[in-house]
């Protein structure tokens, strides 16, 4: 079976600007801008090594791909060379809930596996495939956004790059539990906890699969929660008619998030889980 090392989700954001003559670049409006979410997924099979790429929208449905990519390569390791021609639409249909169809249908996923993306569900982002195909599974850096917008826009040398990335998660596989490190970015505030899950025993572990799904029903139900409290805060404020969020939208929300929690508690019965410094509050 292949192994699996330290995994790590990254939010990114490239901006590049273009010199006009006699304007300041970042006065600009950018000529090019990149955001997501970014993991790689160290994975060791019998004779290589080899680095697969996940990106997304939002951090839920890319850690959701991440679980759905760790499972798939387990099950049949042959994958890891011939990734693209696997039906991951399919497999990636069945994670997408109906609220995320029906109110975030913006969300795309993608899958990248040495340079070359594997499969992706969105439309006209070809600059993540262009970085992907200079990073080749490595850390992003200015100079390879410079290089893929030059691929992009053209000479390089009217273009400025800004590239941010911030470590938003980092899952470690230890023998006796698994544990997530978070960098939790809500309400326009930081904070860090981590969630470690015990093995019940060394020949029966808990999936990491599993584990990151679980991080990711988290991630989402956190997230559900600031919107029903910018909801609140709107109520109370008399500018809920001024915003564009409906009824149902709100009662939509309600229901995905009790069945997160739902989820959330029925992981939590059936695993030893132990948070630090203390768990999150979904409601």
């Amino acid at each position: 079976m292949i192994e699996v090392g330290a995994i790590t989700l990254y939010r990114e954001k490239s901006t590049v600007h273009r010199f006009s003559s006699g304007n300041d670049a970042k006065g600009d409006e950018p000529a090019l801008e990149i955001r997501s979410n970014r993991v790689t997924i160290p994975i060791k099979p019998r004779v290589d090594n080899i680095v697969a790429v996940v990106r997304g929208r939002n951090v839920p449905s890319t850690l959701r791909m991440t679980s759905l990519v760790i499972d798939e390569f387990r099950r049949d390791e042959g994958l890891l060379h011939a990734a693209a021609a696997h039906d991951w639409e399919a497999f990636w249909g069945c994670k997408v809930s109906n609220y995320e169809a029906d109110y975030n249908p913006e969300n795309w996923v993608s899958l990248h596996m040495g340079g070359t993306t594997a499969f992706t569900t969105r439309a006209g982002k070809e600059a993540v495939d262009v970085v992907e195909s200079i990073a080749l599974g490595g850390e992003v850096t200015d100079n390879m956004i410079l290089k893929a917008s030059t691929r992009i826009l053209g000479n390089a040398e009217d273009l400025v790059v800004e590239h941010d990335t911030q470590t938003a998660f980092v899952f470690q596989p230890f023998s006796s539990y698994h544990r997530a490190a978070i960098l939790e970015r809500r309400d326009r505030k930081a904070g860090s906890f981590a969630i470690s899950v015990y093995h019940p025993s060394p020949q029966k572990p808990v999936r990491l699969s599993h584990f990151i799904s679980f991080c990711a029903d988290e991630m989402e139900a956190l997230t559900l929660k600031s919107f029903l409290d910018r909801v609140q805060e709107l109520i109370a404020t008399n500018k809920i008619s001024q915003s564009n969020i409906t009824p149902s939208q709100v009662q939509a929300t309600r229901n995905r998030r009790r069945d997160l929690i739902e989820s959330i508690e029925n992981f939590e019965r059936a695993n030893k889980v132990v948070y630090r410094p203390e768990r999150p509050h979904f409601v």
